[in-house]
């Protein structure tokens, strides 16, 4: 307390006692600042609280206090100034130290460890399929467990060798319903490359399956994200379906509800509402309207589900339709989420739920994202080595086709069109599909390539969301008779459309992510044969699009070299297309602003007629 006392002014005459004591204060609060220091510095204490072991050694600290009330332990010697502080405790009487602690910095907090992501076992040990398809042992012929009237077919297609994928899925899929009542079947999980046959891999077996099983019940469901693709998987149904009795049904909005209606059910006197057909192809919204309005319409017999380009309609659930689709099957068969006793009679009165096929070549194996399908005890096909599946990366790692050569062009953004226009008429690329990111880039793009290529026999066709299904079958109809050199599309046609003889694919835009590249390269390079994919990239575009493809362990794509004098001869010539393509546009342009106005004029006048008419009648 030596700090604290209180000298009162007592005038001039100052007393020589006085200065001597201030004296001796201040030496004493010296004395007393050089011991604490000592004993700070040679303190020993059991605990020491750290953040690291490495960091202060040289600090030593004591324990957490017991009583807040602590304060320093003063010397026995003291003057009346210094106190302690005691704690009694019934009799006793305790003095304690005042103790002292580190404060927690930010430099010593230490980082965290990362965590180790864990796979459930069916996604981390998946069975690897081969995405070679060139080296074909599997024939058509040899395979005993597949139906004579689907290998006569398969022989009249030219079909003689089966895929990697057909050979290791078609005949698991088969032995799983050999099993014993009440075994369920595994669901199961494809992810394979395009254009590796993953179609006949789920048309085969539930075609051979349903064979032996009559009824007029609906007992396969195709569901597939958009029309095109549910009228080619059709086709291949029917095809396949000549000679079996089976019928197939497609339902996806190309034909009027009310007719679909009347081809799906029928009603019968003794059985009431049957079936026409097995197997029905549809889009998911479709499904939806049909369990809603259509009187009869029933799942309750349903054997197969089958989702072919599962992680899209994973992305987009149109409707919400797997849940009116699951709750029509539990409503239809009283069934509860309430899970029963286990007993025999409970065993033996459980209903299977359909046996789910998930199909696709970008399939997420994120286990959150698949848990939405209610799979039962599922099992993995993947075309993804081992190694790759059980590493950190293996969310977005997908394979392309061994026989599909991808490169990537380097150039300024007025380079672009002369080098594309290189590639094609110089470079005589035919069968050519090129991908832009909108439609209107890609119909400018096409009045530009016809104008400037009406002189080298150069035919490029739009094909986009702006045209309706009709006008899309007549422009792939005329790319497969040869009638198109070049077809120029948006990333709806880059999604499980088979587009035969396709021999390059041209990214004019780089794609925005690793699926969409996949799915657009993965319209060449099909079914075994030889396919070249380019991405023409701006010089800032380089390092995004190597990123994403080392993303995905792609580090195999080579550089096409493509030099100006190969395209300079070409500027002038480039100048003039694009001086009439930009008058051919702003035609075009004027045009539909003077439909609309005569449309707008047209309407108003057939409303001046209405009320000059009700005023007449009045």
């Amino acid at each position: 307390m030596d700090l604290f006392i209180i000298n009162r002014y007592k005038g001039e005459n100052i007393d020589d006692n006085f200065i001597e004591r201030e004296t001796q204060h201040l030496q004493r609060l010296k004395e007393r600042i050089e011991e604490r220091k000592k004993s700070h510095n040679t303190q020993k204490v059991s605990k020491v609280i750290t953040l690291k072991e490495d960091l202060n050694k040289d600090a030593d600290f004591n324990e957490t206090p017991k009583n807040p009330l602590v304060n320093d332990k003063r010397d026995e010697n003291n003057t009346e100034g210094d106190d302690q502080i005691t704690l009694n405790k019934g009799n006793n009487t305790t003095t304690e130290k005042r103790n002292e602690f580190k404060v927690l910095g930010l430099n010593d907090f230490e980082q965290k460890s990362k965590v180790q992501r864990v796979l459930p076992h069916w996604l981390s040990h998946p069975f690897s399929i081969s995405k070679n398809l060139q080296n074909l042992n599997s024939k058509v012929e040899d395979q005993v467990w597949l139906n004579n009237i689907l290998k006569t077919t398969l022989l009249n297609e030219g079909i003689t060798h089966l895929f990697p994928v057909q050979e290791k899925v078609i005949p698991f899929i088969l032995n799983e319903h050999k099993l014993s009542y009440p075994l369920w079947p595994h669901d199961i999980c494809v992810s394979a490359p395009t254009g590796s046959g993953k179609t006949l891999t789920f048309v085969l077996p539930i075609i051979q399956v349903l064979l032996n099983q009559i009824g007029h019940y609906i007992r396969a469901l195709i569901v597939l994200p958009v029309q095109e693709l549910a009228i080619q998987v059709a086709k291949v149904c029917k095809k396949f379906c000549t000679n079996t009795g089976l019928q197939v049904a497609l339902l996806s909005g190309s034909t009027p509800f009310h007719q679909e209606q009347q081809n799906l059910m029928k009603y019968t006197e003794s059985s009431g509402w049957v079936s026409e057909v097995d197997i029905i192809v549809c889009t998911a919204g479709r499904l939806v309207e049909h369990l809603q309005n259509t009187e009869g319409f029933s799942l309750n017999h349903l054997k197969f589900l089958v989702i072919d380009e599962a992680d899209r309609i994973m992305d987009n659930i149109q409707n919400d339709w797997l849940y009116h689709m699951e709750r029509h099957i539990r409503l239809g068969s009283n069934t509860t989420n309430k899970i029963p006793h286990l007993n025999w009679s409970s065993i033996n009165d459980q209903k299977a739920f359909p046996h789910k096929l998930l199909f696709s070549a970008t399939l997420s194996p994120d286990p959150e994202l698949l848990e939405q399908w209610g799979l039962f005890q599922p099992k993995l096909f993947s075309a993804t080595p081992v190694s790759i599946v059980e590493g950190e990366n293996n969310s977005k790692t997908y394979v392309t086709p061994d026989e599909l050569i991808e490169k990537y062009v380097v150039c300024g953004a007025e380079e672009k069109p002369l080098i594309l226009f290189h590639l094609l008429v110089e470079k005589k690329w035919d069968k050519v599909l090129c991908f832009t990111n909108s439609a209107q880039s890609a119909h400018r793009l096409t009045v530009l390539l016809n104008e400037w290529g009406k002189h080298s026999q150069l035919k490029a066709v739009e094909l986009s969301s702006a045209l309706d299904r009709s006008s899309r079958e007549k422009v792939l109809k005329k790319f497969t008779n040869s009638e198109v050199n070049v077809i120029l599309s948006t990333d709806a046609l880059a999604r499980g459309i088979d587009i035969p003889e396709c021999n390059y694919v041209i990214s004019y835009d780089p794609p925005r992510n690793i699926k969409t590249y996949i799915h657009r390269v993965g319209r060449t390079g099909r079914a075994g044969k030889i396919g070249n994919a380019v991405t023409i990239l701006l010089h800032n575009q380089l390092n995004m699009f190597k990123d994403m493809l080392n993303c995905n362990k792609k580090n195999e794509i080579s550089q096409l070299l493509v030099s100006e004098e190969s395209y300079s001869h070409l500027i002038q010539s480039y100048e003039n297309a694009i001086h009439e393509t930009k008058e051919i546009i702003h035609n075009e342009i004027k045009n539909k602003v003077q439909k609309s106005i005569e449309l707008k004029r047209g309407t108003r006048k057939n409303t001046r007629k209405r009320k000059h008419n009700e005023e007449n009648n009045i």
